[in-house]
C-alpha cells in the first residue's frame, strides 16, 4: 500500500535564544495585558495573545483539566516546566507493568504513544537523525495550546487549563505517513481527545486517511489543521486548486476538519500561508512566534525552555486547538459542530488587510475573547413540546443525554458530566419549579461524585448541588416526586452502590427532611402515588424486596420480587392508583404495592420506565429491549417502536417518558 508522506510545516525558525534554563530561578517581572494581568516573564514576546484577545478571554476562562487536546506530532517534552502539569495521564494504565491494563492495544501508554518507534516514550529521540525545527516542533505546539499560564515561568498558552495526549506521529526530521497519522488519530478518539491538533500537511490523497478523519469526526472530536506552507508569496497555493491534508478533508455539507490560514502582524496574509475558500475556515497569527521548546542541556540547540522566532500555519492552528479549549471550558455540552460554529463565526474581519484575498482566509482572523462570548447559530432552541423521551447513557458510554421527539429521532444531545467520565448518567424528568416545563435531573453512575445537576431541554445546566461528601464516588440514583402534596415536586437520591439511605432535597439542594435509612442496599428507586391520598410514595429496591414508604419512611408495604434488573410505577389505567412495574431482563410486569400480581409477563426487557405521555392521566410503559424502545399502552398494547441510533444499533441505554 502506498504511504503518503506528510511533513512537519514550520518553515522558519530563528530559535532566537531567550530563555536559558537559569530563567526560573529569576525575579519575574509582572505585564498587564488588557484584559488579566498574568506573571509569566516571556508574555510580552506572545505578541499573538493581545492580537487574538486572549487575556481578556481568560478573565472568563483559563480552560479546564477535563478537556483533552490530542498533539499529533514529533513529540512533546514531557517534563518541561510549562507543560508537566497538563500532560494528559492514562489512569487506567498501571506505568511499568507491561501489561495492557486497559485492554487498547498499547502497553503502559501512561503519557501517549511513540507511532514512530512503537513505545510509551512519545518525546523525541536526539540521538536519531535530526533537524532543530522537527524536535522542537511537537513542544512548541503543546506550549501554544496549554503552556500553564500565570506560573512565573517562561510564556503562557491560550488554555492554561487543558490536558495534553502527547501521540509522536512525526520523526526527528519532521516526516510521517498516512499509516502512522491514521493510528495516531484513532487512538486520540478511543483514548477520550475532545480536540485533535494537526499542525503537518501532504500533498497525497489517502481514501483509507479520509474514512479515519470522518470517523473521528462522527466520534464527536473537534479536528483543526494548518494549511500549509510554501517558502515564499509567490508560491503560495490556492487549496480550492491544489488539495493538501489534512486540511482539506471535508465531508458532503459537513465541515470535518476545521482549517487555519497564517496571518502576520498586520493581519495580512503570512508570505508561506496557502489559502483557499473551500478548505480554510479562519486564520491565525503565524509570524515571529514565541513558545515552549524541547528542552536537553547536553546539546547547545536544545538548552532553551522558551524562546521563538517561529513561523508557520503550525503555530496558527495551536491558537485554534486552545481557543476552542476555552470555548468547551464555558460550554461542555457543545458539540465539535457547535464549537466550529462558534470560532468561525467570532472571528475579526480581516478583508481590509487582505484585498487581493478577500474570502480566501476563511471568515476572519481569530479572536478568542468573542469565541468564548458566542453562541452558535445551529444551536436550535429545541421546542419543549417537540420532545418525547429522554436517553441517558450507561457506564462504559459517554456521560451524554438525549432528548428524542416523538418518531425517536435524536434532536439534541449533550454531555451531562466531563466527557471522560464512563460511569453511566441516573436521569429524573420533572418540573421542579413550577415553571410549566419540564426539566431533566442528572445523577451520576457508579464511580462518579455525588453531584446531581439539572438542565432544561435545550441542553442548559440550570444548577447542581452534592447530595453526599464530595470525596463519594458510588454515584447517585435519583428520582421526583411530589412527597408532602404541595404540588412541588422533591428530588430524591440514594446512592447508586451500596447506599443504604434515602435523603430528600428540594429543587435548590436543600436537604428538607431527615434521611431515611432502610438496613440493607437500596439499588433503585421511583415514586409515585401509590395509595391515592394525593401524595407520592417513594418505592425502593432494598434487597431482594421492594418497599412502598411515605415521606417520613414509614413502610406502607413490602413484597419479594428477587432479581430485578428494572423498576418503574406509575397510573398506568388513570384510577388515581398507580402500579409498581418491574423486569427481571426476561419478562415484565406489574404489582401493587402491597405486592399482588396485575398483570403477567408481557414483554422481555433490559429495561422499563413510565410516563403520562399525551397528558390523559393514564401511564405508558417504556420498555428497551437491545437498542429498540418499545411503548406500551394501559391494555399492553404495543403502539411503538423507536430506533434511536439505528435498528443495526448495539448500543445500550436508559430511556424516559416526558410527561405532559
Amino acid at each position: 500500500m502506498l504511504r503518503k508522506l506528510f511533513y512537519i510545516i514550520t518553515i522558519c525558525a530563528l530559535l532566537l535564544p531567550f530563555f536559558p534554563a537559569k530563567a526560573q530561578n529569576e525575579a519575574p517581572a509582572k505585564f498587564y495585558l488588557t484584559g488579566l494581568a498574568v506573571s509569566d516573564i516571556g508574555v510580552d514576546s506572545q505578541w499573538y495573545l493581545d492580537k487574538i484577545s486572549a487575556p481578556d478571554a481568560w478573565m472568563e476562562t483559563q480552560g479546564s483539566s477535563d478537556i483533552i487536546v490530542a498533539v499529533i506530532d514529533s513529540g512533546v517534552e514531557l517534563n518541561h516546566p510549562d507543560l508537566k502539569n497538563n500532560i494528559w495521564i492514562n489512569l487506567n494504565e498501571i506505568p511499568g507493568n507491561g501489561l495492557d491494563d486497559d485492554n487498547n492495544g498499547y502497553i503502559d501508554d501512561v503519557k501517549g504513544w511513540d507511532f514512530i518507534e512503537n513505545d510509551n516514550d512519545p518525546e523525541p529521540n536526539l540521538e536519531n537523525p535530526h533537524t532543530i525545527i522537527a524536535v522542537h516542533h511537537g513542544t512548541a505546539v503543546a506550549g501554544i495550546i496549554a503552556a500553564e499560564g500565570n506560573n512565573a515561568f517562561a510564556g503562557a498558552g491560550i488554555a492554561w487549563k487543558a490536558k495534553i495526549m502527547d501521540l509522536r506521529a512525526f520523526d526527528e526530521i519532521g516526516e510521517s505517513d498516512t499509516v502512522l497519522v491514521q493510528r495516531a488519530i484513532e487512538y486520540a478518539v478511543k483514548n477520550g481527545a475532545d480536540i485533535i491538533n494537526m499542525s503537518f500537511v501532504g500533498l497525497g490523497y489517502s481514501s483509507a486517511l479520509e474514512e479515519t478523519i470522518k470517523y473521528a469526526y462522527q466520534k464527536g472530536v473537534l479536528m483543526v489543521a494548518a494549511a500549509g506552507n510554501e517558502s515564499n508569496s509567490m508560491h503560495r497555493t490556492n487549496l480550492d486548486i491544489t488539495k493538501s491534508y489534512p486540511v482539506c478533508f471535508d465531508g458532503e455539507g459537513e465541515n470535518w476538519v476545521l482549517g487555519v490560514a497564517g496571518t502576520d502582524m498586520e493581519d495580512a496574509l503570512a508570505d508561506f500561508s496557502n489559502y483557499g475558500k473551500k478548505c480554510i475556515d479562519l486564520a491565525a497569527p503565524a509570524t515571529d512566534i514565541f513558545s515552549s521548546l524541547f528542552y536537553d542541556p547536553r546539546y547547545i540547540d536544545f538548552d532553551k525552555y522558551f524562546g521563538g522566532k517561529l513561523n508557520g500555519t503550525s503555530m496558527s492552528a495551536p491558537q485554534v486547538s486552545g481557543a476552542a479549549v476555552l470555548v468547551k471550558a464555558l460550554h461542555p455540552n457543545y458539540t465539535n459542530k457547535e464549537i466550529m460554529e462558534v470560532l468561525i463565526n467570532s472571528t475579526d474581519n480581516i478583508d481590509g488587510a487582505n484585498p487581493y484575498y478577500a474570502g480566501y482566509l476563511g471568515s476572519g482572523r481569530l479572536n478568542v475573547f468573542k469565541a468564548v462570548n458566542h453562541e452558535p447559530i445551529s444551536m436550535e432552541s429545541v421546542g419543549e413540546q417537540e420532545i418525547k423521551y429522554v436517553l441517558g447513557a450507561v457506564p462504559g458510554d459517554e456521560p451524554k443525554i438525549w432528548l428524542l421527539d416523538g418518531k425517536g429521532d435524536v434532536k439534541k444531545e449533550f454531555f451531562a458530566f466531563a466527557p471522560s467520565f464512563r460511569g453511566g448518567v441516573n436521569l429524573a424528568l420533572g418540573d421542579i419549579d413550577n415553571d410549566g416545563i419540564i426539566e431533566i435531573i442528572a445523577g451520576a453512575g457508579v464511580g462518579g461524585g455525588p453531584q446531581i445537576r439539572i438542565f432544561n431541554l435545550s441542553g442548559e445546566l440550570e444548577n447542581q448541588f452534592f447530595t453526599y461528601e464530595t470525596n463519594h464516588r458510588n454515584g447517585v440514583n435519583v428520582v421526583v416526586g411530589d412527597l408532602n402534596g404541595d404540588e412541588k415536586l422533591e428530588i430524591i437520591a440514594s446512592e447508586a452502590r451500596g447506599g443504604k439511605e434515602i435523603k430528600v432535597f428540594n429543587q435548590n439542594g436543600v436537604e428538607i427532611s431527615d434521611k431515611i435509612s432502610l438496613g440493607d442496599t437500596v439499588s433503585q428507586i421511583v415514586s409515585a402515588d401509590m395509595n391515592k391520598d394525593g401524595k407520592d410514595e417513594i418505592i425502593a429496591a432494598v434487597g431482594k424486596k421492594i418497599k412502598t414508604l411515605n415521606s417520613n419512611g414509614e413502610l406502607l408495604g413490602e413484597f419479594v420480587y428477587g432479581y430485578n434488573k428494572g423498576m418503574a410505577a406509575g397510573d398506568i389505567n388513570g384510577d388515581g392508583w398507580a402500579e409498581i412495574i418491574l423486569t427481571d431482563g426476561n419478562v415484565v410486569k406489574t404489582y401493587t404495592y402491597s405486592g399482588r400480581l396485575l398483570s403477567p409477563g408481557f414483554v422481555g426487557a433490559d429495561f422499563v420506565s413510565s410516563g403520562d405521555r399525551d397528558g390523559d392521566k393514564e401511564y405508558e410503559i417504556l420498555t428497551r429491549q437491545g437498542s429498540k424502545l418499545y411503548l406500551w399502552d394501559k391494555n399492553l398494547n404495543r403502539t411503538a417502536t423507536l430506533y434511536p441510533f439505528g435498528a443495526d444499533s448495539k448500543k445500550k441505554f436508559s430511556a424516559y417518558i416526558v410527561s405532559r
